[in-house]
């Protein structure tokens, strides 16, 4: 497979679970805050309990983080010669450092 078929299908990944996880931040945010007294873990919203919405939320971030490393290590190369490209913008590179 071409690396520009991986890195896209990595990024699409990373858009697909991001999304669950803000939602499932913002409901357990605004919805759903901790600090709810006994029993609060079985409190629900729109049928679902918090345990429920909290464990949506670590499976879908942690997917998400999985899928980040791996998008950051497929960039390494830009990251190696990040240093060059932003000291040189702007100026035209001398013929010795070419």
């Amino acid at each position: 497979m071409k690396r520009v078929t991986i890195n896209a299908l990595v990024d699409i990944g990373c858009l697909i679970s991001f999304i669950p996880s803000l939602i499932t931040g913002l409901v357990l945010y605004f919805f759903l805050p901790s600090g709810g007294g006994r029993g609060g873990s079985w409190v629900t919203w729109m049928g679902i309990t918090r345990h429920d919405w909290v464990l949506y939320h670590d499976i879908s971030s942690f997917a998400f983080a999985a899928l980040l490393i791996i998008h950051l290590l497929l960039h390494g190369r830009f990251f190696r010669h990040i240093g060059k490209t932003l000291m040189y913008e702007g100026k035209e590179p001398d013929d010795n450092l070419a």
